[in-house]
Parts: C-alpha cells; sequence; structure tokens
C-alpha cells in the first residue's frame, strides 16, 4: 500500500493521523505548517482542487473527508479495527457518533470558531456568536448525556471517539472548554492522554 497524508497540524487532517496512529498503520505523512494563502496555490490545489483540508491519498486515490478517511482506512487496511459492522448490537449508534463529531456538530463548532477566534473582532456577530454558543452547548449535552464516568461512547474505544474528539479539540482550544459537561471534559482528558493522540500531535512540520 501507498498512503500519504498531507497533515495539518490542528486542522481535520489530525482526525487521520491519530487513526493511522491508533490502527497501526504506516503511511506518508507530510506535516505543513497552516497557512491560508497556501491552500490557494497552484501546487496545493492540484492536490485538493477545493483549496481544504485534509486531502490523503491510497496511491492515485484521493480522498477529501476524514471521517471518509478513518473508516476507509480501517475496513481496508485494519480488519475493520475500531469499528462496527452491521451485525453488531450497536452498529447503528456507531453510525449515529461516527458522523455526529462533523455532521451533527461540525457547522456550529465551525461557526463558534468564527465568531471566537478566527474572525476580526470588527466583524464578528455577537447575534451569531450566541446562536453557535447556543448550538454547540446543544450538541455537548448530547454528548454529556451519552457517556458514563470512564470509557468511551460505545463502551471500549472506536473510530466514533476520533470522529467526535477532535470536534471536542477545537473547542477547547478556541477557549470555549468551558460548554462541556463534567463528563465530556474528562472524556476528553482521557482521549488526549493516549498514545495515539499524542502521536498524531508530534507530526510537526
Amino acid at each position: 500500500m501507498t498512503l500519504k497524508l498531507i497533515h495539518f497540524p490542528n486542522a481535520r487532517s489530525l482526525r487521520i493521523a491519530w487513526a493511522l496512529a491508533e490502527l497501526g498503520l504506516d503511511a506518508e505523512i507530510e506535516t505543513r505548517a497552516f497557512d491560508l494563502s497556501s491552500l490557494k496555490s497552484e501546487e496545493y490545489l492540484a492536490l485538493h482542487p477545493m483549496g481544504k483540508i485534509p486531502v490523503f491519498f491510497d496511491g492515485d486515490e484521493r480522498i477529501i473527508e476524514s471521517v471518509a478517511v478513518i473508516e476507509y482506512l480501517a475496513n481496508k487496511y485494519a480488519e475493520g479495527r475500531l469499528t462496527r459492522q452491521p451485525d453488531d448490537a450497536d452498529y447503528a449508534s456507531y453510525l449515529q457518533w461516527l458522523h455526529f463529531g462533523e455532521a451533527g456538530m461540525g457547522g456550529y463548532v465551525n461557526m463558534l470558531i468564527a465568531q471566537t477566534a478566527l474572525l476580526p473582532e470588527d466583524q464578528r456577530i455577537p447575534a451569531m456568536k450566541l446562536w453557535a454558543e447556543k448550538e454547540t452547548k446543544n450538541c455537548l449535552n448530547f454528548i454529556e448525556s451519552h457517556l458514563g464516568d470512564d470509557g468511551y461512547l460505545l463502551g471500549g474505544f472506536s473510530l466514533v471517539d476520533i470522529a467526535v474528539g477532535y470536534a471536542l479539540f477545537l473547542i477547547k482550544i478556541t477557549r470555549n472548554g468551558k460548554l462541556m459537561g463534567p463528563k465530556t471534559a474528562a472524556y476528553f482528558d482521557r482521549l488526549t492522554a493516549r498514545d495515539g493522540w499524542k502521536t498524531a500531535q508530534n507530526h510537526q512540520p
């Protein structure tokens, strides 16, 4: 196999670097410093025509959705480890949480980040910030209600924790961690204590 990830620390490619570490898969990880202008360069647009993150290659096959990549890797190269299959009792929950981290809460988290960190203060809209906080908190409450005092969303660690954990990471690094309930905050601490997370974080330009 010829696997290659173009990786920008803290961006969605982190999900893939993390999954590679957890699954024990070898891949070329080309780590680059984040620079918005570089994403629109001719060189990068040849890799990802939308100028977004991530972009992952399996030979000539290109995949640009982080959650799709981690499931692809687990099923194609790791015998389905960290996934669930249709005959598993928690298969429906697996699919729900796998997509919740991006499709369910990603839009709200993105808006929260824009209104609290990315946009210059004179371009922020107070009403949008309040809306993003409310909707993000609603998502976090949903996570909180499904967590125990230890463990992960499906009991044992799985890809869903990578999918959801990255969204929590964005909330934390933009100083919005106060929105998390105590179980969610403890869950995030468990995730970031894992060797796989630490390995992924060691990829720096």
